[in-house]
């Protein structure tokens, strides 16, 4: 699922709401907050991986995983020509509070997910975009990321999710079905609006893995 620019800012997005440090009591916001951000383990196949928020020590990593894609990935999640974004835009996606990599035991990256408010609707509406590395797709890693960025989305205050999924609208059409009532726009823009059940913090991941556990 891409977005038109990778250079758009993150300054419109809405960080994860954050608690007075003064106050004795934690609220349920608060503790929602903490498990948004806090690391939990995926397992593909029989492998197990990390998916953690993202910072400024993953772009060499990234950068890696951009050049194992193919030209049709990087399309769907970033459009431009199919082309992987500049470094410098890289380095901005990883400062963002809302972005979350996958990653193997030896630190490779193989999926990033990210949120950032769209410009293009209302205050309440986040964008969504994957990317999941050619070797890794088909494995369920996509589903669990927009599972988890639905539960984000929703702590944040979101209550839509957009997709521009460029050439995989029906890919990405199936993966949105699953986390809330979906409609497409068939627009010059086509993209994907989701809206979030009342439940959908039971998505983060690491609220899954206690309820497994």
């Amino acid at each position: 699922m891409g977005t038109e620019s990778s250079a758009r800012t993150t300054n419109c997005v809405r960080t994860l709401p954050v608690g007075d440090p003064g106050e004795p009591r934690r609220t349920a916001i608060d503790e929602l907050t903490e498990l948004a951000r806090q690391p939990w383990t995926m397992r593909v196949g029989h492998q197990p991986v990390v998916v953690r928020p993202s910072t400024v020590r993953d772009l060499a990593a990234v950068a890696q995983m951009h050049r194992r894609c193919s030209a049709r990935s990087l399309l769907d999640r970033y459009r431009s020509g199919g082309r992987a974004p500049a470094v410098a835009a890289v380095d901005h996606l990883l400062r963002n509070p809302l972005t979350f990599v996958v990653a193997t035991n030896d630190n490779r990256i193989v999926a990033t997910a990210s949120l950032q408010r769209d410009p293009a609707h209302n205050f309440r509406c986040a964008e969504a975009s994957l990317l999941v590395e050619d070797g890794w797709q088909r494995r369920g890693v996509g589903g669990d990321l927009l599972t988890h960025l639905a539960g984000v989305a929703q702590v944040a205050g979101f209550t839509e999710l957009i997709a521009y999924p460029a050439t995989a609208i029906p890919a990405a059409q199936r993966l949105m079905i699953e986390v809330g009532r979906t409609r497409m726009v068939p627009d010059v823009d086509a993209h994907l609006h989701t809206y979030l059940p009342d439940e959908a913090t039971l998505g983060l991941g690491s609220v899954r893995q206690r309820l497994a556990g």
